[in-house]
Parts: C-alpha cells; structure tokens; sequence
C-alpha cells in the first residue's frame, strides 16, 4: 500500500457532498473483490471527512440486494496510509468487513469478512477447477488432473462462499436421532444464503438402514403474490427392490383467489413384470387443482421431475448420492421457474408408465392433460439403449427425450425429439447432441397454415419468424486421446417458402507444439415462392508449430483453403482461395440480387395447386347422397334434403370480391387490400369468386336468399405479398364462402292428395250401423256458405272475441266448474285456420 495521506486527503476533498466516491484498488487489497464486486468501491451519496480520513455512503457489495450502507476509514503513518477498513451493513445481525493492511482500529487480521449471527466467517470464492496433464493419460487416452499438494496447515474452519447468486453460508448440520437424521427446520441444510427463507417451518427426516431407506419432509415455502405460503410434502420409501414416491403441495392464497393443490405418485421396481418383449417397471398418476405443469422441451426431458420419479426419484433436484426430499421439493414447487405452480382454474391430470423393450431399451412415457385456460394434450417420454447389454464396457448409448403436445383450442401441435449428454457411439467420449423440432399451426389459430420444421440451431444469418421452434445445436464431438479432437455439427429447416441445410467438420490434431487442422463447411439454402438458391462450399487445412529460440518462442503457421458459392437466379458465384499469406476472390457470373425476376403468368401457375383443388365446393349438412347416372367427366349432381341444406365454396387463392350470381355486379363480400402476386412482381389487382347454384340442368337458384358468410384464412406471403420480409402469412384473406339454404316454406294448402291417401278398409260383414239410411233427414239442411275460413282467420283472435271468451270462462269459473289452464290467446289457430280447412265447412241456420 503505497499511498500518500495528502493525495486521499485531496481525493476525500475533492468529493462533492452527496455525489459519488471512486476508491483506487491499491487501498482496497487483494481482498476486496469477495466484498465488492470486481473489486472496485464506487460510494454513491458519498459524506466525506478528509481530516479524519473517513468516508461513508451507499455501495453494492457481493452480497446482492442493491446499494448498501458502507463506512470507510484509513490508518496513517507519517506521510503515508498503512491500512484500510470497510465495514457494509447488510441488516440486522448481517455485516461484511474487509481489512487490509495494519487497520488500527480494526478487530479481525487482515482479509473479508462475513459477521452473521453471533459468527465471523472468512470470505472465499470457488476453488478453479482442476487443471490436467496432457502428458499423464488414463486407459482412455484422456489427460489426467494434476494432483494438488496436500496441505501442511491444520483443517480450516467454515467459510462463508462469494458466488454470482449472493453469499452463501454453511448451515449448521442435522440431528441425527436414532437412525434417523432429523432438521428442526428443513430450510436450513447444506449451504444457503445469509437470511434464512420465510416460511422455515416444518420438518424432514432421512432413515438409512440398506436396503431400506425412507426419507420425507414436510415444509413450508415462500410463494408469489397472490398467495401466500406453499406448503409441501414428499415422501420416498425405497427397499432395494421396489421403490414408492409420494408428493404433494398446497398453495395457502391471499383473499379473493382460490387455493392450489396438486399430488402424484409413483411407484417401481428394479425388475420388470411382464414377458421380455414389454416389462412394466413402474407406475405413477397425479393430479393438480387451480394448477399447472411446465411441459419441457425435448432436450429437457431427463429433467423432468415426474418421468424422473418412475425410476429414481431421489435424483429430482439433486445430484448427490443422499436422497434429499428438501431438494426434491425445492426443485418441483420452488425457484424462479418452477415445474408446478399455481394457476386459478385450471386442472391437469397426468399418468405415467416405466417399462423395458427385450431388456434391451428401457423407457419412461407420460401423458398429461391440462384444461382451464388452454386444452394441452401432451405425451412426454424418454428412453434409450446401449450396445452391450451386459458388458461394462460399453460401445454405444442412446437416450432420446420426445415431447409432443397437441392445443386443439389454440390451433397447435408441436413435436420434439432430442438427445440426452449420456448419448454416445463408439467411445463415452464420442458425444452426440442435438434435436428436432416441428411445429404446426392449424384452425382459428392467427398462424394457421404455417408451419416449420427445425433441425439443430439455424444459424444466425438465416433469419426465422421468432414462434418457430428454437432447437439445440446437432453435431458431435469425439476426443481421440489427448491429441486428436473431431468436432461436427448439421442444421436444416423446412418452412412453407424455404429450405436450407448445412454442416461443418472439424478436425484437430496437436501434440506438444506442433499443431494440424482440417475445416470443412457447407451451406445451402433453396426458396421455391419465388426460386432461389445460395449454395457454399468450402476446405481449410493447416498446420502450426511454436519453436523456442533462446528465450523467445515463436508461432509459424500455414494454413491453405477454397471456397465456393454459387447463387441464382440470375446465376453467379465467387470462389475464395486463401493462402496463408494473402487471400484473393474471384468473381463469376452474375453479380448477387436478393431480388429475382419476375415470371410469367405459366411459371407461375407451376407453383399453384392442381386447377382440379385450386377451387372447390364441398357440401355440408343435408346432404342425402350423389346422382349416380351423371357422367364421370362431370361433377356428380347433389342429392339433398329439402328441409335443409349447406355447403362451401373456396380457393386456394384469396380473393377480394365475392358474388353470389353468374352476372351480379354487387359483391356480397369485400377485401381492403387487392391482390398481390409476388413471383409476378404484380401489385393492386382484383380476385373475384362467383359461386351460382343451378338444379334440373337449366335453372338458378337465387343465392342471395341463402344465409352467406365469408371463409377467410391465412395464405402465403410469398406467393400473395408484395415483398417477403417479416411474417410468413397474410391474415384474414377472403377464401371462399359458407352458404345456408333458407328456411323452408311450407305455403298454404296440402299439395296433391291421391286416392289412395284417402281410402279406407272395409269392415265385413257389416255390423250394427248407427244411423238408419233408410229413415229420412231431420232438422234444417246445411249449407255450404263462402268466406267462413276467412272469417274464422281474422275473428277468433280479434280482441272483441278474446274478452267475451275471457268473461266467459270467468263465469264458468264462479260457477265452481274447475276449467284447468285456459288459452285465450288463439293467434297460432287463427295462422293455421287456412291450411286446417281443406274447404269451407258446412252450415246450418243458428
């Protein structure tokens, strides 16, 4: 420490009241950066005092959590500063202190500082990993690490650790009760942050006597507005042979929200049931209540918690030995992104199936579905196999995560397939990665008809929609020894304008310090709305070697290469040679243009569907059949119910006039924007679509009496925009049109009636008649008299009529007669009164 106390008397000095303080490194230490971080201390809303050589103020420190209160003093001795100390407050029982240098007021040696409940901890960061010997190679040809010297100082005690998440501090160690290992409160195991999370209360217990082992917890976890406390609880029994998993939660909510619950269980065995071609190995099923489950991707599979519990679920959260039912916990309801979490309304069911394939493959399969605020149907599964099987030693393994999840509501299917880290071929060092991914976008969904097929991660140049599916880099990767390293990688996409591929392959030898290479690269990209191509090719190889001369070491490298691309149309290219002293292009053909010519009306046609499905008609409900005598050349005529009828009208090509009429010139339905035919290069043109009915061979049916609505959809844009940047699709296009026969008149009178509609069975031999026709007529004639149906029609409604009906059926009423319900509104009979009467009715003088 080399400072001057009259140049930090003029730094202090020179401070403005309230601004901000830079402190140099020299007067900090070596130490400094577990206290602030970076090691540097900027003091903001600084007060200085450069006679007494103090300063205090806000500053952020290792321990997260913002800006913090800081004091800083220094010591002098004669002209100059010989010690520094910092004191950060953190809150309550909470302090970080660093010293350095003889501090006289200071009560700690030199170094950082934790001050924590009544405990002084020395701050240290995570030990480096180990370095290894490229000289010392193991059975495998990998190098070995390199053998740390064992200390000669006495054991050190606990520490407290600086991380990029805050400071973390040694809990104290469990109870140990008989067997059974016991935390008061389970929050407070293995290493945690300095405050201790709310919600500590609760209780955990692991019990270890091989083969038995039974561990659980019971335990109460911070939560997210609006609720106020998780509560859960796990329960793992395990014998050796078989083995049970139990968890559940219950989410204690705030006012106006309704609590969350959810349980699954599991439950396994070392050894399958079942013949050798299918053995069942476990079970589970669950279910949640105002709960959701985060579907993982493919490459997340092996994470996930309930596929994890069919074979080992200890393993959940953790990656020790121990089952520890706090991590379990912590890792399925806890953290930033939890596996479950509460979400009012909705409800999920899930059951799962472990099982062996010729205990050769061995499989996890579950499925899942979640309703509420979205319908998902999701079959989440992982498995795999290695070659031998009952060999340690082992030539290859595979293990792929699948994940496949069907929205019908939302309009989605998405499908995922990738490869696990244990996935390797030949030797464990020869990894293979990557996944695939497909996306469908169907029905009311905005991206109906789009579509995108992912292999690998795309590279950055080659721009996609953002909604498409995000994929894992796919290659692999091989260390032959400690001197020979193979490295490729692949990619392809297929989406409704495009497709592109490519891949590179890397191969690295060095030994010592001599060094060789060998690079190769494709990369192809085919668009065919409209067509074009960009293909590239390209080599490197080279060679370097460092050579010590006297003190001096000296690098020469030589590295040769081509490379080719070839664009289209217009056609041309460039090929690149590098040398390792200069690098030249030579240009060929037709120079790049994004923007390719237009076609003719013919090569355009060549890109649209077939003319027989570029427009079509598909009847709808009320259809009773097809007439089969009509020609094969010819659309079949409709056969169809006469109480009702509907059917369809559409394109393949979105319109921006439709008519319902072979001449109509008044569109029922039109589009804001006209027609754009991007191959062409043509803009602002018409589409109309006319639909027309025609039945008995010659006659047309007005369609505008038809209930009419318009099908609209998504289409191309690079067959129907005006350029090809920003989304796939153009929104909301007139199709075609959905049409609805009229309601069904059924008109005034019977319509024919033949004789033998009306006809009668005889009754033989004839029995005792009623009347005698022998005897003659009695009483008044009847005659027939015109407009009784009408009079009938507009009389017995009228309102004269219905208050005398109604005054009568009163005096009935006073009478003691019991009428029961009475309808004195007759407007229904007076509607009916024309078709009930198939003449008019026979009368006799009143």
């Amino acid at each position: 420490m080399a400072v001057q106390v009259q140049a930090l008397r003029k730094l202090l000095e020179k401070a403005p009241p309230g601004g901000v303080l830079d402190i140099p490194p020299e007067l900090l230490g070596a130490e400094a950066g577990n206290v602030f971080p970076g090691g540097a201390l900027r003091i903001e809303g600084a007060v200085c005092d450069p006679k007494e050589l103090r300063a205090a103020g806000k500053a952020a420190s290792t321990a997260n959590g913002g800006l913090r209160p800081v004091r800083l003093s220094f010591t002098e001795n004669g002209d100059e500063i010989t010690g520094t100390l910092a004191a950060v407050d953190l809150g309550g029982p909470h302090g970080l202190v660093l010293v350095d240098g003889d501090a006289g007021s200071a009560e700690l040696p030199p170094g950082a500082w934790l001050l924590t409940e009544g405990r002084t901890l020395p701050l240290s960061v995570r030990r480096p990993a180990r370095q290894t010997d490229p000289a010392d190679l193991d059975g495998l040809g990998r190098a070995k690490p390199v053998p740390r010297a064992r200390s000669t100082r006495g054991r050190r005690g606990p520490r407290a650790l600086v991380t990029t998440d805050g400071i973390l501090v040694p809990r104290r160690t469990a109870v140990r009760r008989k067997g059974f290992t016991v935390l008061e409160s389970p929050n407070v195991r293995g290493w945690g942050g300095i405050e201790p999370p709310s919600g500590d209360n609760g209780i955990s217990f692991n019990y270890e006597n091989p083969p038995l082992r039974i561990a659980g917890a019971l335990t109460a976890l911070p939560a997210r507005t609006p609720y106020k406390t998780v509560i859960g609880g796990m329960l793992i029994v395990d014998t050796g042979t078989l083995n049970g998993t139990a968890m559940a939660s219950y989410v204690v909510p705030e006012s106006g929200t309704r609590p969350s619950f959810f349980a699954y269980g599991s439950l396994g065995s070392e050894v399958g049931f079942g013949p050798p071609l299918f053995q069942v190995r476990g079970i589970s099923a669950g279910f949640g209540w105002n709960s959701r489950v985060r579907v993982p991707g493919a490459e997340a599979i092996g994470d996930f918690p309930f596929l994890i519990a069919l074979d080992d679920p200890g393993a959940i959260g953790s990656d020790d030995e121990e089952v520890d039912p706090l991590k379990v916990l912590a890792a399925l309801v806890g953290g930033s992104l939890p596996w479950v979490s509460p979400q009012e309304g909705d409800l999920w069911f899930a059951a799962g199936l472990a099982f062996n394939i010729f205990e050769t493959i061995k499989g996890r399969a579950l499925a899942l579905v979640q309703t509420g605020s979205d319908l998902s149907i999701s079959l989440l599964g992982a498995g795999g196999g290695e070659l031998p099987t009952r060999s340690n030693k082992k030539i290859a393994r595979v293990e792929i995560g699948v994940e496949a999840t069907l929205r019908p509501v939302s309009g989605e299917l998405s499908l995922g397939v990738g490869l696990t880290e244990n996935t390797f071929v030949i030797d464990p060092d020869c990894k293979l990665r990557g996944g695939i991914g497909l996306k469908i976008w169907f029905g009311d969904n905005p991206k109906a008809g789009d579509f995108a097929f992912i292999l690998g991660a795309i590279p950055a140049n080659r721009e996609l929609p953002p909604h498409y599916p995000k994929q894992q880099p796919a290659g692999i990767t091989w260390g032959l020894g400690s001197t020979v390293n193979i490295s490729g990688s692949a990619y392809a996409g297929l989406t409704p304008k495009s497709l592109m591929a490519g891949g590179a392959l890397e191969v690295v030898f060095q030994s010592g310090m001599l060094r060789a290479w060998l690079t190769a690269k494709v990369d192809a990209f085919l668009q065919w709305n409209p067509f074009y191509f960009d293909v590239g090719v390209g080599v490197r190889v080279g060679v370097s070697a460092t050579i010590k001369v006297w003190f001096v070491r000296v690098k020469i490298s030589i590295e040769v290469g081509v490379s080719v691309r070839v664009w289209g149309p217009p056609v041309g290219g460039e090929a690149t040679v590098h040398l390792w002293f200069i690098s030249f292009t030579i240009g060929f053909g037709k120079g790049r243009d994004n923007t390719p010519p237009p076609l003719d009306w013919g090569g355009f046609q060549g890109m649209l569907p077939a003319p027989e499905t570029m427009v079509r008609t598909m009847a709808g409900s009320g259809l009773l059949g097809e007439e089969p005598s009509a020609p094969r050349s010819e659309g079949k005529a409709w056969l169809v119910d006469n109480a009702g009828f509907q059917f369809t009208a559409d394109s393949q090509a979105p319109v921006n006039k439709l008519f319902l009429n072979r001449t109509s010139t008044t569109p029922v339905a039109t589009a804001d924007d006209q027609i754009n035919i991007l191959p062409m290069q043509e803009t602002g043109r018409d589409s109309e679509l006319r639909v027309w009915l025609e039945y008995n061979a010659n006659q047309d049916e007005d369609l505008m009496e038809w209930g009419h609505e318009a099908v609209r959809g998504n289409v191309a844009k690079s067959l129907w925009g005006r350029d090809t940047g920003g989304d796939e699709l153009l929104r909301d296009r007139i199709l075609g049109v959905k049409l609805a026969s009229p309601p069904v008149d059924n008109g005034t009178d019977t319509g024919f009636i033949d004789e033998k509609a009306i006809s009668f069975d005889p009754v033989r031999p004839d029995g005792n008649q009623p009347l005698d026709r022998t005897q003659a007529a009695v009483g008044p004639v009847p005659q027939r008299t015109t407009g009784v149906i009408s009079k009938i029609s507009t009389a017995v409604n009228a309102s004269t009529v219905r208050t005398q009906r109604a005054a009568l059926s009163e005096a009935v009423k006073n009478l003691g007669v019991d009428l029961g319900p009475v309808d004195n509104d007759l407007t229904a009979y007076a509607g009916c009164a024309a078709t009930a009467f198939t003449a008019e009715p026979l009368l006799i003088p009143a």
